[in-house]
């Protein structure tokens, strides 16, 4: 035996490296041959070592050989284990035939090696009856057998079996059914080309006891597992395309009383529960992003036994789970549901380690005594809830929280949450829009050496920030500052930024800091809406994974630095409503990602450029508004197929409206969907110890004119489709070409010299809901076919030259006169000038309309009297006739009021009588 194995645990891991020497052919007995966890630098296996024929165990894996597997390995004939594996290998073979000589192996692991030109593998193990344990995880196998392949005479009879992360599909199983008397453990998941739907034969394999066929395209449902036969313990089907209710699937399973671990998640479920009697044994249960619906089932509580329980990403609503009922749970992750109710119950998780309830409805008060027990808790997210936190100001929770977010989560009963002082050890930390106010303490600044993740944005927090520069791990860093309050110059930060956002505070003073973190780490940086003044520093020639670059809304001045051109990633621009000066840098054009570019209220100057419709044909937003530009319109532009929003509002623009404008395919798309317009984060690994936290969406935004008011857009943006041109010097007529853009919301081309009429087809923009063409020179009337804009809410037509009536129509009269104001020649509602000949039509209707609405009134008044008492009468008589008690006492009463009457009648004569003759 000779084991040259070096374990990943060694203290001190130290790997033989160099070759191996043939002097080993001397070893003739040699039976057990284990040099695996080594680094030979890439040779290859030596074929000296087949020759070793005594050979029983020969492990080679994780010792990073390359080349072709030496066809000479089927001369060791007496291998009872063979594992040659590597995830990262560098082996192939063309074939497996050799391995029919190897009859008495029992154990094969050839995962990682390239088996994609090796088409007689599945002849080659289907022959050996000894072969018991196969490994060929991640060997670029497919299913692409010769049609001649029959198993029906194979002695196959695998107990476990792993053919994950390759191209199978389908036609595989045949092969896993000839062994489904013997298999203990399968796994196929990840396999790339779909496993379609799952035979029914997988439910009658009585000894399997671990399947996996996750992320394998299956599709329906799962077979029903029978009576008696089903030792399933571990099942794991996440990531496919199942469509059933989860109830029929946990029927199906109802057999399977020892399953301890259920993988469902990333599927298509839909319903709830369902009956989940059977299951006391269950461990562990994904059911995460499906679409649940429903409570928790009463009988759920029977899972006393859960260590894990995910349900994220549903629409599970109802109160939270009696959680006392589970004292061993550990994982707990129901974020992105409808859950409401307290938690004081969380109390009883003493096991807890894992705590994710974000983006419920829980509410109530949280103290730090419903916390007491959660002695193990190291990840804490309550996000997003409708919690109270009454927790005292010196309270020193029992836990050391790795994971920490609060955004949103709740309101503190005081300003600043003091236990989050306490810990020490955290690498993400999210606290933001919880309501704090006023300056934070100086001991929050004495971050953990472990953070990678600072959110405090969204509150009111004041003062200076300090040097932050050595606060950080040295693992990528996301930091966000952004709507609050804080002043003073940006602080000294770590080199190592990946995302900076310190938009919307009072921050000021120049930004020459920033070519202290201009790198290749930068992705995201967002200064706007701040006091910064100066020029943009000329340091970007190394931050070429920078998507977002935001500087809009500040006080910045100078010309816009060549060095942006280096930003071959980038995304969004938005240098917009500065004082920067001067042309735009040619280099932009190398900017070819580009699908924003805002650089609008500046004091920019020069022709619109030709590259940008020759080099940015992603942009989806172009705002060059109320600048300097001046000369005409580029045909370029029109190449811009993907572009939704054009303003060059506010310029000096002169020349025509091109024609080609037509183009413009977005803009000719009727959708009522939002595109959503923003920066694709580039890929980023983060350790799950270190938050494995996800980079927020990075929306474009900006100033629009919509309806005669300037808006700002984030969230809608992308359901704008704008052209604004307006207050410039455009001449000429308006082409017609632009009534193909049915997806037009806004056309502003107000404030030019444009002449002509208003071209007929502009009916056929029925998506238009601001039109504004006041301030030109047009003539004629106004069409009949923009009376047929039902979606019409601004109009402005003023100061033109138009003549005739104003088409009647709902929508044109709804207008203020001032919307055909200073146009000598119209006529009609809702001017006050009447055309000709409509004073005396309108004299008549007008009293004709007054007769008939007297008339209408006089018939009504009669009308109303006679139903009235026909009403009044058949209720009373009605009554009387149907009901004898009540019948009688109406006699009675009328008897009584009648002799009452009378009575009173001949007292009133005797006293008269009486007072006469006295």
């Amino acid at each position: 035996m000779l084991n040259l194995q070096v374990t990943s645990w060694t203290h001190y891991y130290e790997p033989f490296r160099g070759n191996i020497r043939p002097s080993l052919l001397e070893l003739q007995h040699l039976q057990y041959l284990d040099l695996s966890q080594n680094d030979f630098g890439g040779i290859q296996i030596p074929k000296f070592l087949c020759s070793l024929r005594e050979l029983r165990h020969l492990d080679l894996s994780h010792a990073n050989f390359s080349g072709s597997l030496p066809y000479e390995l089927g001369n060791l004939t007496s291998l009872i284990y063979l594992n040659l594996g590597y995830e990262q290998s560098n082996l192939k073979a063309t074939t497996l035939f050799w391995l029919t000589q190897l009859t008495s192996l029992r154990h094969l692991d050839l995962s990682g090696i390239d088996l994609a030109n090796a088409t007689d593998w599945v002849q080659s193990v289907s022959v050996n009856p000894s072969l018991k344990h196969m490994l060929l995880s991640g060997c670029q196998l497919s299913s692409i057998f010769p049609p001649h392949i029959s198993f029906s005479n194979s002695s196959i009879s695998f107990v476990s079996l792993d053919l994950s992360y390759n191209d199978l599909n389908a036609s595989i199983y045949p092969l896993l059914l000839k062994s489904s008397s013997s298999l203990v453990h399968l796994d196929l998941s990840a396999n790339s080309w779909g496993l379609g739907v799952l035979p029914s034969g997988f439910g009658s394999m009585s000894f399997l006891n671990y399947l996996d066929i996750s992320d394998s395209y299956l599709e329906g449902g799962i077979p029903k597992f029978t009576e008696n036969e089903c030792s399933l313990k571990s099942l794991f089907l996440g990531g496919n395309k199942l469509n059933v209710e989860l109830s029929e699937l946990m029927q199906n399973l109802s057999e399977c009383i020892s399953l301890e671990s259920l993988d469902l998640r990333d599927n298509r479920l839909t319903g709830s529960f369902g009956d989940i009697t059977s299951f006391s044994s269950l461990r562990e249960l994904y059911v995460s992003y499906n679409s649940l619906n429903g409570s928790f089932p009463k009988n759920f509580e029977q899972f006393s036994v859960l260590t894990s329980l995910s349900m994220k990403h549903n629409q599970i609503m109802g109160p939270m789970l009696e959680l006392k009922a589970f004292p061993l749970l550990e994982t707990l992750d129901l974020n992105h549901n409808q859950l409401s109710g307290t938690l004081t119950n969380i109390k009883h998780l003493s096991r807890l380690k894992y705590l994710d309830i974000s983006s419920n409805y829980f509410n109530g008060t949280l103290s730090g005594a419903d916390m007491l027990n959660l002695t193990k808790l190291r990840y804490m997210d309550l996000s997003m809830n409708l919690l109270v936190l009454n927790i005292s100001s010196d309270w020193v929770p029992p836990f050391q929280l790795d994971i920490i977010r609060l955004k949103s989560c709740c309101k503190s009963v005081y300003a600043f949450p003091n236990w989050l002082l306490t810990q020490t050890n955290y690498s993400v930390l999210d606290i933001s829009g919880i309501g704090i106010a006023g300056r934070l303490p100086p001991r929050f600044w004495n971050l953990s050496p472990r953070l990678v993740y600072l959110n405090v944005s969204n509150n009111g927090i004041r003062g200076n920030v300090p040097n932050l520069s050595s606060k950080f791990s040295s693992y990528c860093t996301f930091i966000d500052l952004s709507e609050n309050n804080f002043e003073g110059p940006i602080p000294f930060l770590p080199s190592n930024v990946y995302v900076l956002d310190l938009s919307s505070n009072k921050f000021s003073g120049q930004i020459s800091i920033l070519c202290g973190i201009c790198g290749p780490n930068l992705t995201v940086l967002n200064l706007s809406n701040n006091k910064f003044s100066g020029g943009i520093p000329d340091c970007w020639a190394g931050s070429q994974y920078l998507f977002v670059l935001n500087l809009g809304n500040n006080q910045l001045s100078g010309q816009i630095p060549n060095s942006l051109g280096s930003l071959v990633s980038i995304q969004q621009l938005h240098l917009g409503n500065n004082k920067l000066s001067g042309e735009l840098p040619s280099s932009l054009k190398n900017c070819t990602n580009l699908n924003s570019l805002y650089v609008g209220e500046n004091s920019l100057t020069g022709g619109i450029p030709t590259w940008i419709g020759e080099n940015l044909s992603d942009l989806i937003i172009l705002s060059l508004r109320s600048n300097a530009f001046y000369g005409g319109i580029p045909l370029q532009l029109c190449n811009l197929s993907s572009l939704q929003i054009l303003d060059l509002s506010i310029n000096r623009i002169s020349g025509t409206i091109p024609k080609c404008f037509g183009n413009l395919t977005m803009m000719q798309v009727q959708n009522n969907e939002s595109q959503i317009v923003e920066g694709t984060r580039p890929f980023l690994s983060i350790p799950i110890e270190m938050g494995g936290w996800d980079m927020p969406r990075y929306l474009a935004s900006t100033w629009l004119v919509w309806k005669g008011s300037e808006r700002f857009y984030e969230n809608t943006l992308g359901l704008v489709k704008l052209m604004d041109l307006s207050v410039n010097e455009l001449t000429g007529e308006i082409p017609n070409e632009i009534a193909v853009l049915k997806g037009l919301k806004v056309l502003n081309l107000s404030r030019n010299y444009l002449a002509g009429v208003i071209f007929k087809q502009i009916g056929q923009m029925n998506q238009l809901e601001s039109l504004d063409l006041s301030g030109n020179m047009l003539v004629g009337e106004i069409p009949l076919a923009l009376s047929q804009l039902s979606f019409l809410g601004f109009l402005n037509l003023s100061n033109n030259k138009l003549s005739g009536k104003i088409p009647e129509g709902t929508q044109l009269q709804s207008f203020n006169a001032s919307a055909y104001m200073g146009n000598l020649g119209l006529c009609g509602r809702p001017l006050p000038r009447m055309c000709p000949g409509d004073e005396f039509v309108s004299g008549n209707k007008s009293k004709s309309t007054r007769e008939e609405m007297d008339d209408h009134a006089n018939i009504w008044f009669h009308v109303s009297i006679c139903l009235g008492f026909v009403s009044g009468f058949c209720i009373i008589c009605g009554t009387l006739l149907l009901k004898e008690s009540w019948r009688d006492a109406c006699y009675n009463l009328l008897v009584k009021i009648k002799d009452n009457i009378y009575v009173t009648l001949a007292i009133s004569a005797a006293r008269f009588h009486r007072k006469f003759h006295s």
